[in-house]
């Protein structure tokens, strides 16, 4: 019987012991790092749980794979952040961040992120001139009269109707688009043309009135690098390039033909 209590004694002597060593014994180290931001123009780092005192981390950025940033971060106390400075560029890109450090047995964090970065506007006050044109069953696409616009600034040119007394039927396929020019520009620069529109009147062939006056048809934004005084994003007037948006035509006859012998509206915004 002893001898039992004895046993019973011991080993609860080992597990208060055991106990008491676990809470005495520095804890095992726990410092964070994260990259708490990726953008355009800066990568952050944060750091935290580190041990007081003087610290130091390498941190480094690449842009598709290029490396553009190579230091060494230095902070005193158990938490920091570092924001670093850095240019993407316009344009869709891959930035990739990695930080590490070898206190307390060392560690590291990555990250990456695809980010799509605008592209810069035009230089205030640059003059651009616009035309814009239509084409269905096979007509030629006349360019209309060209008009200018400075940026940044919204554009709108007609109506004007460029096809003459063009019928068309419901669910004729009806192409607009249009094309640009930066006279006498010889430097690298973006124009971008927003939320591009053809607004068309619409009368039907058999004179009666139709279901709704007008029709339109819409453009995606598009941005364009111009480098040069030519005609973006072509000169050509058949080109597919310079035909952005198409439309089936819809039924606001009672299934007959429509006339645009009143034309269009064409409106942009430029910047």
């Amino acid at each position: 019987m002893k001898r039992s209590r004895s046993i019973h004694a011991g080993v609860l002597a080992f597990a208060v012991v055991a106990v008491a060593a676990a809470f005495l014994a520095p804890s095992a180290s726990a410092h964070v790092g994260r990259v708490t931001n990726i953008s355009c123009t800066q990568v952050t780092f944060t750091y935290s749980s580190f041990p007081s005192g003087a610290n130091s981390t390498h941190e480094t950025v690449s842009i598709d794979g290029n490396q553009v940033v190579s230091k060494t971060f230095s902070f005193n106390g158990s938490s920091a952040s570092d924001t670093v400075a850095i240019n993407v560029g316009s344009g869709t890109h891959t930035v990739s961040a990695h930080a590490d450090w070898t206190v307390q047995g060392g560690g590291h964090v990555d990250a990456s992120k695809t980010v799509t970065c605008p592209h810069p506007p035009c230089p205030t006050g640059t003059k651009a001139n616009f035309r814009w044109h239509y084409s269905a069953n096979g007509s030629s696409g006349s360019w209309s009269a060209t008009k200018s616009v400075l940026c940044p600034n919204s554009l709108s040119i007609g109506p004007q109707a460029m096809e003459g007394d063009l019928k068309v039927a419901p669910g004729a396929t009806l192409r607009v688009g249009y094309s640009f020019t930066v006279p006498g520009n010889h430097a690298t620069l973006f124009i971008t043309v927003g939320n591009p529109r053809v607004v068309f009147n619409v009368r039907c062939v058999s004179g009666a009135t139709p279901s709704a006056p007008t029709f339109t048809v819409n453009m995606p934004t598009q941005t364009y690098q111009v480098t040069d005084d030519k005609w973006y994003p072509s000169g050509d007037q058949h080109s597919s390039l310079v035909y952005q948006g198409s439309i089936a035509v819809p039924n606001l006859c009672g299934g007959g033909n429509l006339r645009l012998d009143k034309g269009g509206t064409f409106s942009a915004n430029v910047s």
